[in-house]
């Protein structure tokens, strides 16, 4: 497994917005499968936030995805986020979600952050057991969501 930006592989770019549109299309009004691959594109840096970023398999397949973002709570002043953490089902329980958490985590702290917000409404164990702590639950566009923070 190997964790590459979104840049390096702008070939995976329609895979990775097809996911994201999938799981979180619900909570952008407005958002189409077109306006979330430009968004996307938009993402795919290497030294500056925002970053996409990959998992790739010992043969270069994608199976997973996530990103390092502003603004992704709207009305939220918090930043950076991570955000838009995918793994398919069939990759899951593989320890992917949580290495591509390091992954963004080591890029906003060579950014020079010191601090990361996530959002989810699927997954508060997950990142709970990676060092992340609960900061309030809200309602958000028709979910239940946790806000989380980690200091990096």
């Amino acid at each position: 497994m190997r964790i590459a930006p979104l840049a390096e592989r702008p070939d995976l770019a329609v895979q990775v917005a097809a996911w994201g549109f999938g799981e979180w299309g619900h909570l952008n009004p407005g958002q189409t499968p077109a306006s979330r691959l430009a968004e996307l594109h938009e993402e795919m840096n290497v030294d500056r936030v925002p970053i996409a970023f990959v998992v790739l398999d010992d043969h270069g397949g994608l199976i997973g995805t996530a990103s390092l973002i502003f603004d992704d709570l709207e009305g939220d002043p918090r930043n950076p986020w991570l955000a838009s953490v995918f793994v398919p089902p069939e990759q899951r329980g593989k320890g992917i979600a949580s290495a591509l958490v390091r992954a963004v985590e080591d890029a906003a702290r060579r950014l020079g952050y010191g601090r990361l917000y996530l959002f989810t409404s699927t997954a508060p164990d997950l990142y709970a057991g990676l060092g992340w702590r609960a900061l309030e639950r809200r309602d958000y566009r028709g979910e239940h969501i946790q806000v989380m923070d980690r200091t990096l």
